[in-house]
């Protein structure tokens, strides 16, 4: 790893406090991985990604689009009838957040932490429909509002439509094709010594994720070297059909100014620094990571860290991993521009 870049990981990690820190970068043609952290170990290299699994559930659209098996522009009464409050939401509102679907399907908003820890563990996939059945008001769709139902919906119908589970046809379609043998749902999959324990902003151990049913919104694990190979593919290194695929996901969907940074579940962005970038983060009760690509530049990073930060909104801040992760990729285009 670069050493400018090893020195602003470092006092990161140290203001942060981050038990543990896994980077992965790929710098046009050059790959580097590290760890840090002040409880690392180098046999722990697996980490919820959290939302950044909602990019798998929106390639997996863009896939099943290209094969003729649905169109994103279905409306998703076409395939669950039962659900009549979201008969009209089409499957581009649901890849897009555009759906006016509530965040999350737990029917009280103002409970606690701890409360909402309970019942996300608690969970079972027959409590989507109850909670969809139970929604009185029309939908008010057209907005961006971060939805985790929607993207859960939205990859279940995927799933039904492949007559198997979400992650078995995410792993057909994609994560096999790209060769991401270390991304599965469940921490049974792997060797318990190799997972990564996450910790409250506090510090606090907190228990493994789970949400059963809300899979296709986030519930993966997954290693720095696996998701570098996804966002590779979204550069060019797995072939033109995957490069064109991909770049379809991280456009932008709308042709509203206001909409334009919205991709399949993609964030938009652009740097004088970086061009166009596409990125997004996630976060379970105690994990953290992003992804960040740069097509003009041939860049891309992951990074996946084992503790949240204490607001988890403050996207961007001095010392958030979303500017920690665009600061990284900005210095070593700096340094490279320097040495030209």
């Amino acid at each position: 790893m670069n050493h400018h870049v090893d020195h602003k990981i470092e006092a990161f990690v140290k203001k942060t406090k981050r038990p543990q820190l896994n980077v992965a970068i790929w710098d046009d043609g050059t790959q580097s991985h590290a760890s840090y952290g002040f409880n690392q170990n180098i046999n722990v290299d697996v980490f919820e990604i959290g939302s950044v699994g909602k990019t798998f559930t929106a390639t997996l659209l863009a896939i099943l689009a290209r094969n003729g098996v649905v169109d994103i522009d279905d409306r998703v009464g076409k395939y669950c009838p039962n659900l009549p409050i979201v008969k009209d939401i089409t499957l581009k509102q649901l890849v897009t957040h555009t759906s006016g679907l509530p965040s999350d399907p737990i029917k009280e908003i103002n409970l606690s932490y701890s409360k909402f820890m309970s019942s996300v563990l608690s969970f079972n996939k027959s409590q989507i429909d109850d909670f969809l059945n139970a929604i009185k008001k029309p939908l008010k769709t057209g907005k961006f509002k971060y939805s985790n139902l929607g993207m859960a919906l939205l990859g279940n119908i995927l799933a039904e439509c492949q007559g198997t589970t979400y992650e078995e046809t995410v792993k057909k379609h994609l994560l096999d094709p790209l060769g991401m043998a270390d991304t599965h749902v469940s921490g049974k999959a792997y060797n318990a010594q190799r997972l990564a324990k996450g910790h409250s902003a506090s510090g606090k151990e907190l228990p493994d994720f789970k949400w059963d049913g809300m899979e296709p919104a986030g519930v993966w694990r997954s290693t720095t070297n696996d998701m570098l190979q996804f966002l590779k593919a979204h550069l060019g290194c797995f072939g033109n059909d995957w490069k064109a695929l991909l770049q379809e996901t991280t456009s932008p969907v709308f042709n509203e100014a206001k909409m334009e940074s919205i991709g399949f579940a993609w964030a938009l962005g652009e740097s004088q620094e970086l061009g166009e970038i596409a990125w997004h983060n996630g976060g379970t009760f105690g994990q953290h990571s992003i992804v960040v690509c740069c097509r003009d530049k041939n860049m891309a990073i992951v990074i996946l860290t084992n503790k949240v930060p204490k607001l988890w909104h403050s996207f961007f801040s001095g010392y958030s991993l979303e500017s920690l992760s665009t600061g990284i990729l900005k210095l070593l285009v700096t340094n490279k521009e320097s040495i030209e």
